[in-house]
């Protein structure tokens, strides 16, 4: 088992390692000093990795990089204060700022009291890497960044996902249930609802390309979806990927078709969390064939990176065994043949076997589930259950 060679497959399957060329004799230095720059520290690593050069090398200039390098991640920049770090011409800098942004390795956003426009170096993931899968042609023009997005959304993660807390600690994405599945009780908080969001960014959606599933297809993994229109960027991040051509504006009718298509699908509706509770970027509707933040979270098994605030339980006295569930269920935690009630003394029934969690003991690559995938298809648990469902 490799976990940190060539590759770096973490005990998956190598796809797209043909985009990635060896490292050149004399690798340019600006890219290797923006690959030091923008790395997930949580490696302490001072590896230069093939997909993260090749892909960096691919997307920036070299002045393009010395400016990106000056940049500390994920704190917004305006105009005139990137002409005092950087020492350009306005009009110059300005230019490169949007063409960076064009390409994905930068962001921008209006939030200020100002309002004035101000750009930010955004995390590789959820970040950059998005942004340069989020343009089909620009993808299958460069490959290497489907494996770039394949990898830093894996393996910066490693060691990390064991010690996210429930809510995924604005690492990971946050699962909204189904709008019409939460009871309007008292319990149930306003951000746990898409309704929330919906108002909140009234007016600005648009509809962009799922990275997911354009990276997983060039690599040759993808699904039976279309990978246009999936995710709904919202607020500010409507207008960049609408301005930088990775989507288009839609209408909150258009918003809620696009969420029906989504749960008729048994999609997972996702929202991104790492700025807290009261801001998100885009509502995802994940499929769990080819999403990555559900891929992590089920590969390391550590369900906090991508848990939501709700837990589905089978109510004993409606249950038919129709099965609906188990075909729905992203994670395979529900599965037919489990005996719900029984009619001895006292009612008890037989224990069925839990997933093991991090909370409590020493996680690393051993509890890791590689096989995920294909685990997570078996439906019906080795006792069985009868030929009709019903």
């Amino acid at each position: 088992m490799i976990l940190n060679g060539p590759g770096i497959s973490y005990t998956e399957p190598d796809i797209g390692s043909e985009f990635v060329p060896p490292l050149p004799e004399h690798p340019r230095e600006a890219i290797v000093k923006l690959c030091e720059h923008c790395t997930n520290r949580l490696l302490h690593r001072d590896e230069l990795l093939g997909y993260e050069y090749w892909s960096f090398a691919e997307a920036a200039t070299d002045e393009q990089a010395e400016v990106l390098c000056k940049m500390k991640m994920r704190r917004p920049y305006t105009l005139p204060e990137m002409v005092k770090l950087t020492g350009m011409p306005e009009a110059d800098i300005e230019k490169m700022l949007d063409d960076m942004s064009y390409t994905g390795l930068l962001e921008y956003n209006w939030e200020n009291p100002e309002r004035a426009k101000q750009w930010v170096l955004p995390m590789l993931v959820p970040g950059s890497a998005e942004f340069l899968n989020m343009r089909v042609s620009q993808l299958e023009e460069h490959p290497v960044y489907a494996k770039f997005f394949e990898q830093a959304s894996k393996g910066p993660l490693s060691k990390a996902t064991p010690m996210v807390s429930p809510g995924g600690a604005g690492i990971g994405m946050h699962v909204i249930p189904v709008e019409k599945a939460i009871d309007a009780a008292s319990t149930s908080v306003p951000i746990e609802h898409i309704e929330h969001w919906l108002d909140k960014y009234e007016g600005k959606y648009a509809a962009s390309t799922c990275s997911c599933r354009a990276s997983r297809r060039v690599m040759g993994e993808g699904c039976a979806d279309d990978p246009a229109d999936w995710c709904i960027a919202v607020g500010d991040m409507a207008d960049y990927v609408v301005e930088t051509d990775r989507g288009h504006y839609v209408t909150r009718d258009e918003v809620y078709d696009i969420l029906r298509q989504a749960e008729d699908n048994g999609f997972v509706h996702q929202i991104t969390n790492i700025d807290g509770e009261n801001k998100i970027f885009a509502i995802c509707n994940c499929n769990v064939n080819v999403c990555y933040a559900l891929r992590t979270s089920q590969l390391f098994n550590t369900p906090n990176l991508s848990r939501s605030a709700y837990v589905a339980k089978v109510e004993k006295d409606k249950c038919v065994a129709c099965g609906r569930c188990v075909e729905v269920c992203p994670a395979g935690a529900a599965k037919l043949g489990q005996k719900l009630c029984s009619k001895k003394a006292g009612g008890q029934v037989p224990e069925y076997p839990r997933q093991e969690l991090p909370d409590a003991t020493k996680w690393d690559h051993t509890k890791w589930s590689p096989n995920y995938r294909n685990d997570n298809r078996i439906e019906t648990h080795e006792s069985g259950t009868a030929p009709c469902k019903t």
